[in-house]
């Protein structure tokens, strides 16, 4: 029995860019960054250095995190064609670093009761894991319902749980993406490990020296293919393969030798059933860190070998920021939008080139090419090593 073929139908991306997809893909192929300056008078932060924050404002960040993903669902739903009044069987996934979570210190000045005991914060609604349910309450979700967090990876992880859901038939269709909203706590510790960048996010480049951060949310709207053709959706992409794999440690850097995100690339390659020579297009994780992105350098060069100078690669860090749990499925976003237009954007920022990272990092404008398979990488703290492959329909 042949594999049911999962593809992409729709789309919806919040980002400090703008609201919409098309504000995030055509700030990335004008190469427009809409950073920000971290101003002390938002996060107590005595430096200053970018910040990726979406425009719009809610009253309490735990509320936050829910809005962007209802707000990124919406979009994508409506450009699967989709009325949300009418969605039988769909079911979500929801990658993201912290949920809804307010900053530690007010979670226990909330949680300390009479007794000063700290309460485990594991609420139904407006807790650590409120997003995906909050999108359960909203759209009246009887599929299953799935929240994952593995770092910056996290998103990825969520389209590889909603796509093995339609094929093992347990959803239709499944709305799966990421999203993350930044506070104090996370700004501040960022900052201590000295991870921050304090002039411009330039990945892979010699003088790179750390990343911003950002937050806002992605999501994709995934559909067995038959099932979307029958209906007359627009079939935008088809998820080829995907892989995970641990590098066995517990430390925040990256190991140095890339182990394990060569390891997920390979198992992304075996479940896709073809061979790195497919690839036109990586959406890399690249934030700008000087050994994180050594480390992901030398990790494409050993998968790709000599392929590894003709591959373009992009990353849309320096445009949004570092977007945690919502990151990679902004750069799945990133990838169908490549393989809809054959546009590839430039590498902001990318202005001396490094002999540790000597990849194809695409110039000062957008490179118009065909692309007819895209990776998606995302390594995170703790290891968390994953890759997406993407096709056209």
């Amino acid at each position: 029995m042949s594999r049911r073929r999962v593809v992409v139908t729709g789309m919806g991306a919040l980002s400090a860019a703008g609201a919409g997809v098309e504000a995030f893909w055509s700030a990335c192929v004008d190469a427009r960054a809409a950073l920000q300056p971290d101003f002390h008078d938002r996060f107590g932060a005595s430096q200053q250095s970018p910040v990726g924050m979406f425009t719009g404002t809610l009253p309490h960040d735990q509320e936050k995190a829910s809005a962007l993903a209802l707000a990124a669902s919406a979009e994508a739903l409506k450009s699967a064609r989709l009325e949300p009044a009418r969605l039988p069987s769909l079911g979500i996934a929801l990658g993201s670093c912290l949920g809804g979570a307010l900053d530690a210190f007010a979670w226990l000045d909330e949680l300390r009761g009479d007794d000063d005991a700290v309460r485990v914060p594991f609420p139904v609604s407006g807790g650590v894991a409120s997003p995906a349910f909050d999108l359960a309450a909203e759209y009246d979700v009887k599929g299953p319902v799935i929240s994952i967090s593995s770092a910056c990876s996290s998103s990825l992880g969520a389209i590889a749980q909603a796509a093995a859901c339609i094929r093992r038939g347990e959803a239709d269709r499944m709305l799966a993406g990421g999203v993350d909203a930044l506070t104090p706590f996370v700004v501040a510790g960022f900052r201590a490990m000295g991870a921050l960048t304090s002039t411009r996010v330039r990945p892979f480049d010699r003088r790179r020296d750390g990343l911003a951060l950002g937050e806002g949310a992605g999501m994709l709207v995934l559909e067995e293919r038959s099932q979307a053709s029958d209906r007359g959706a627009p079939i935008r992409a088809e998820l080829l393969g995907f892989g995970s794999a641990s590098d066995a440690q517990s430390g925040n850097p990256p190991a140095q030798a890339a182990t394990g995100l060569v390891r997920a690339m390979a198992a992304a390659f075996k479940d896709a059933g073809r061979g790195p020579e497919s690839v036109d297009f990586v959406s890399a994780q690249g934030t700008g860190t000087r050994h994180g992105d050594h480390v992901e350098s030398l990790a494409i060069k050993t998968t790709f070998g000599n392929d590894s100078k003709r591959i373009a690669v992009n990353s849309s860090k320096p445009i949004v920021g570092h977007t945690l749990g919502a990151a990679a499925a902004l750069s799945a976003i990133l990838c169908v939008k490549v393989l809809e237009h054959g546009l590839i954007p430039p590498m902001l920022n990318h202005e001396e080139a490094d002999s540790d990272c000597d990849l194809d990092c695409v110039g000062d404008r957008a490179r118009q090419s065909p692309v007819h398979c895209a990776l998606v990488l995302a390594s995170g703290f703790a290891s968390h090593n994953a890759a997406l492959l993407l096709g056209r329909p």
